[in-house]
C-alpha cells in the first residue's frame, strides 16, 4: 500500500461507544478479538456511525448486534477525539441510561464487568484513555473555604463527605503559604484513608510541592497557558465561564472543567449567573467532563446530569447549616 500524503489523509471516522453500569456501579469493556490489528485491546463497546445515524442510532445498532440487548434510553455524555497512526477518529461517547436484555459477546468478544477505580490497569486502546479517567471521576466536586466557614469545621465533616471517596479542590487564596501547607496536610491525610482525589487551587509548583493529585486552574491562569501545565500523572482541571474559555481548557487537553456560575452566588454576587438554559448549550459542546457551579445544592445534580454534566461543584451547600 502506499503512503498517504497530506492531500489523501483519511476522513475522520464518527464511532459510537456506550457505557453500561449495572447493579453495583460496575462498568462493561469488551476486548478486540483477531484478526483485528488491535487484537487483544480492551474498549467501550460500540462501533462506526453509518451514513446519516446519529450517535445513539448507531449505538442503539451496534449493541444489538455485538451484545444481543436494546437499548431504550442514552445520554450524550463526551466526544473523544484521537489521531491513531492509520486514522484520526471522534469517540461519540454515550451513557446507556436503561436497555433490556443480558450482554454478551455475540461476535466472539472477551466481557468483562469492572469497578471504575480498577480500569486504569486494563490495556485498552489509547483512544478510549481519556474515557476510563472521565470514569472515575465522581458525581460531586467539593470546594474549600475556611475563610467563610472555618478551617475546623471544614475538615470534620470531611469525614462524611469523603466516606466513600471523592472529589476536592483546596481554594485557599487568604491562607499564608505555611497555613496553606498545613490545611492542604490535613486535607490529604483525610483524603487518602478513603481513595479521595485532592486538587489544588494554586500554581503548578506549589501543586509539586505539597504532593496532590492535580490542580485547579482560574480562568486567568486558564487564559495564560498554551500547554498542560502538569504532566499526566497529574490532574488538571479549570474553571470556565464562556465557551472560548472552554475551548482554552480542551487545548491544554484538560481532564475536566467547572462551569458557572449557573445562579447568583455570595462569592461571585457581581457576576451574571448562565442560566440552566445556557450552561446547558455550552456543556453539549464542552467535550469533556464538567461541573455545574453557582448556587448549587444536591437536588440541583440531577438536572445537571441531564444537560450532560458529569456532577455539580458545591462549596456553600457542603459546608454551611443546610443538609448534604
Amino acid at each position: 500500500m502506499c503512503a498517504l500524503t497530506p492531500n489523501t489523509a483519511p476522513d475522520r471516522l464518527e464511532v459510537a461507544a456506550g457505557i453500561l453500569t449495572d447493579g453495583d456501579g460496575r462498568i462493561l469493556i469488551a476486548q478486540r478479538t483477531y484478526p483485528d490489528h488491535h487484537c487483544g485491546k480492551w474498549e467501550f463497546p460500540g462501533g462506526k456511525l453509518k451514513r446519516d445515524e446519529t450517535a445513539g442510532q448507531a449505538l442503539q445498532r451496534e449493541l444489538a448486534e455485538e451484545l444481543g440487548i436494546r437499548v431504550d434510553r442514552t445520554q450524550p455524555w463526551v466526544t473523544v477525539h484521537h489521531d491513531y497512526p492509520d486514522r484520526p477518529i471522534t469517540l461519540n461517547v454515550l451513557r446507556v441510561l436503561s436497555y433490556d436484555g443480558v450482554p454478551e459477546g455475540r461476535e466472539g468478544q472477551a466481557l468483562q464487568w469492572m469497578k471504575p477505580s480498577d480500569l486504569q490497569d486494563v490495556d485498552f486502546l489509547e483512544g478510549n484513555r481519556s474515557i476510563v479517567r472521565s470514569l472515575q471521576l465522581p458525581s460531586k466536586y467539593l470546594i474549600t473555604d475556611a475563610q467563610r466557614f472555618g478551617r475546623e469545621r471544614i475538615l470534620s465533616r470531611l469525614d462524611t463527605l469523603l466516606e466513600h471517596g471523592g472529589l476536592i479542590q483546596v481554594r485557599e487564596k487568604s491562607m499564608s503559604h505555611r497555613e496553606l501547607q498545613e490545611f492542604v496536610g490535613e486535607v490529604v491525610a483525610k483524603s487518602r484513608s478513603r481513595r479521595a482525589k485532592v486538587l489544588l487551587n494554586a500554581s503548578a509548583g506549589t501543586v509539586i510541592d505539597m504532593d496532590v493529585d492535580g490542580i485547579h486552574l482560574t480562568s486567568s491562569q486558564l487564559r495564560t497557558c498554551d500547554r498542560r501545565p502538569l504532566s499526566d500523572q497529574y490532574w488538571v482541571a479549570a474553571s470556565c465561564h464562556s465557551d472560548a474559555e472552554i475551548m482554552m481548557a480542551k487545548r491544554i487537553n484538560a481532564d475536566f472543567v467547572v462551569l458557572g456560575p449557573v445562579s447568583r452566588t455570595v462569592s461571585h454576587p457581581g457576576t451574571m449567573p448562565l442560566g440552566w438554559r445556557r450552561f446547558g448549550a455550552l456543556c453539549a459542546k464542552a467535550d469533556l467532563p464538567v461541573y455545574a457551579l453557582g448556587g448549587m445544592r444536591p437536588k440541583d445534580l440531577q438536572q445537571a446530569q441531564r444537560l450532560g454534566a458529569q456532577g455539580i461543584a458545591m462549596i456553600g451547600a457542603l459546608w454551611g447549616n443546610g443538609n448534604i
